[in-house]
């Protein structure tokens, strides 16, 4: 079958390859070119014989007038072949057989879906640019961590549209769990590292595809997102300036693919909350370096009072409030110099924290004055600890000699730790026990009265 010129152009120009299909009048396929037939993928007498809507499947019905315009159809061949083509015909010759033009449109149609995909792709990009600067925006704005980490839940869901999202940071205890939903968490074998260590620790972002490809980073962890639901996941860490803050984990109770996008816009936002959390320490670092006395290095009284509202009021205990006055330190400040004084208060800062715990809350309230701020079972282990401290403080220093004596004079307050006491108060409570003390003769202790208080006012245990 000859190719009219036109067509054979058309093809050389690169607009479209054209083949030709001849057709009797009761649409039986008589003769097809080596070109259709190589778009078929079959021989010849594969399809002579056959009807056209074998191979050619129409949009619009197909009258084989010559003067038809030309319609869209699609060309499938028995090997599964599909190739979207433009036909039209070409006339009748002799004995009534019509030629139709088919002309490969292949091409054209995988620059339309690209052209679609590359809109689909840009939207992509600027819905995920948008979600980049309005997080950006939230980060800048939030004051603590657990902040931070709950934006990051919020931000990382829309973007990713996850089934649940965990956020882990890093404390002084190790990882753990700041904000989020974990399905992986009831299912976590006992004994390993908690969720996000190992992504925080690699540095990098990981992706699971599925529970089986989990097993590649820990083995026996498809069990795990099969036990949790979980289809899918990825991990991001978060890093600030190098050091390792934390991980979020997106899960997905689907099957989910992963474009080349996912990893950028994962690593972006654990860095934004990163920064944050980064800059939220050092403000903390610098505010309680501002509230630490710069003699002992232990807090002052603005300090203590913030210190004592967020943990110990918050123990199921009794609260008690030691204040320490130490007596004869005028004398070595007198005597022996000011450098010699601030050696004594340093050395009497060690020993209030080598006789309370790392929980309790010990201060510098001014001058030769000290706090001490426990959680305590009853009044009498408050009083208890207020010995302790008094026996340390007598013990003798190094460089002082022995006519310099010093010893303390200590006012305590107990009361239920019910969150209603007020640290002025009690403050000022325990100092009036302990200047009754100091004018018991010092190196005593005496025990404030208070409605709350479970031991008698005004009782001086001397030494």
């Amino acid at each position: 079958m000859q190719k009219p010129e036109a067509l054979v152009n058309s093809g050389t120009l690169g607009l479209a390859t054209c083949g030709q299909i001849a057709v009797d009048q009761d649409a039986m396929i008589v003769d097809a070119d080596s070109q259709v037939l190589e778009w078929l993928n079959c021989d010849r007498d594969e399809v002579v014989g056959h009807p056209l809507g074998a191979v050619l499947t129409l949009r619009m019905p197909f009258s084989g007038s010559g003067g038809q315009r030309p319609t869209d159809a699609t060309l499938h061949g028995v090997s599964g072949v599909v190739r979207p083509v433009v036909v039209g015909s070409l006339g009748k010759i002799d004995s009534g057989v019509e030629r139709i033009a088919v002309y490969d449109v292949s091409t054209r149609s995988a620059f339309n879906l690209g052209f679609r995909g590359a809109e689909a792709k840009t939207e992509r990009g600027r819905h995920r640019l948008q979600i980049l600067l309005n997080a950006a925006v939230g980060f800048g704005n939030v004051r603590s961590e657990l902040d931070a980490a709950e934006l990051l839940v919020d931000v990382a869901q829309r973007a990713f549209a996850a089934s649940a999202v965990s956020v882990h940071i890093s404390g002084p205890d190790g990882v753990f769990q700041a904000a989020g939903t974990n399905p992986l968490a009831a299912h976590w074998p006992e004994g390993l590292r908690p969720t996000g260590t190992i992504t925080m620790l690699g540095g990098e972002v990981l992706i699971v595809r599925s529970p089986d490809e989990a097993d590649s980073y820990v083995p026996g962890m498809s069990e795990v997102f099969h036990a949790g639901g979980v289809h899918a996941a990825i991990a991001s860490p978060m890093h600030s300036h190098g050091d390792a803050v934390g991980s979020m984990v997106c899960f997905f109770d689907h099957p989910r693919e992963f474009d080349e996008e996912a990893v950028p816009l994962a690593d972006a936002l654990s860095n934004q909350a990163a920064q944050a959390i980064a800059r939220i320490r050092l403000e903390d670092t610098l505010r309680r370096a501002a509230m630490h006395d710069e003699v002992t290095g232990l807090p002052n009284r603005r300090l203590i009072e913030e210190d004592v509202t967020r943990t110990l009021f918050h123990a199921e205990s009794a609260l008690t409030v030691i204040f320490i006055d130490l007596d004869g330190f005028k004398a070595v400040n007198d005597l022996l110099g000011h450098a010699a004084g601030d050696a004594l208060l340093r050395e009497t800062g060690q020993r209030l924290r080598d006789v309370t715990r790392q929980s309790d809350v010990v201060g510098r309230f001014g001058g030769d004055e000290f706090i001490a701020v426990a959680a305590v079972e009853s009044a009498g282990d408050a009083v208890a600890l207020a010995e302790r401290i008094r026996a340390a403080i007598a013990e003798p220093y190094d460089g002082l000699p022995s006519e310099l004596a010093i010893t303390a004079s200590i006012g305590v307050v107990t009361v239920g730790n019910d969150g209603a006491a007020v640290m002025d108060q009690l403050i000022r409570a325990a100092d009036h026990a302990m200047y009754e003390a100091k004018m018991a003769g010092g190196d005593r202790v005496s025990v404030a009265q208070t409605e709350l208080a479970s031991v008698p006012s005004g009782s001086a245990l001397p030494a």
